[in-house]
């Protein structure tokens, strides 16, 4: 009897340590994901703000060597007002104001290191603060998104289910179809055909 009881709870504390060993090697398996999540999400910042830094240089360097610009234009206005002063004196006004003055990659560091601030400057075709047009128009987009997403919903989910129902049916394939083409489609052609369509 003393021989099965000891034998009873050496079984049973081996099951207790190897149910902590399974518990321990679960956390540590936790955590190990967790972290490599972490990395992967810091990784993918980064990365995302490399990729920002270089795009934004490269559009930036494009419209630098335009033939000409914007503020030419906006030179050219102000010199043939009556009493105005001259079209060279305007362009080196405005090139200081907006940092053309500068060469592309100093001009591009002063113009980011304003937008880091949340100083856009002023829209040239609207002549407001970039961010107070940018706050009267960023609702009407929050509300057409937000529309479009409904839509899709309504429309997307009772497609499937259809598809998924009648499946290799000609139902199936005209469903698939149309959804690859609104898939693969630009969005404002797309649009330009359904304003076509729908349109009075």
């Amino acid at each position: 009897c003393m021989a099965r009881s000891a034998s009873f709870f050496r079984g049973a504390l081996l099951d207790v340590q190897q149910k902590s060993e399974r518990e321990s090697n679960r956390e540590q398996h936790i955590r190990t994901e967790v972290i490599c999540l972490r990395k992967y999400v810091v990784k993918r910042i980064l990365i995302s703000i490399v990729i920002l830094f270089f795009v934004g240089f490269i559009i930036y360097a494009l419209m630098r060597c335009l033939p000409t610009s914007f503020i030419e234009n906006m030179a050219r206005q102000k010199s043939m007002q009556p009493g105005s002063k001259s079209f060279d004196d305007w362009m080196a006004q405005l090139n200081a104001m907006y940092n053309m003055d500068k060469s592309i990659i100093p001009g591009y560091f002063s113009w980011l290191g304003t937008a880091i601030r949340g100083d856009f400057g002023d829209s040239w075709f609207y002549t407001v603060p970039v961010l107070e047009k940018f706050n009267d128009c960023i609702w009407l987009s929050f509300v057409m998104g937000g529309i479009a997403f409904i839509l899709e919903i309504l429309i997307a989910v009772p497609l499937g289910v259809v598809a998924a129902t009648k499946q290799y049916s000609r139902t199936d394939y005209t469903i698939s179809v149309i959804a690859l083409a609104g898939i693969s489609l630009p969005t404002f052609f797309f649009a330009s055909l359904l304003k076509l369509v729908f349109s009075v």
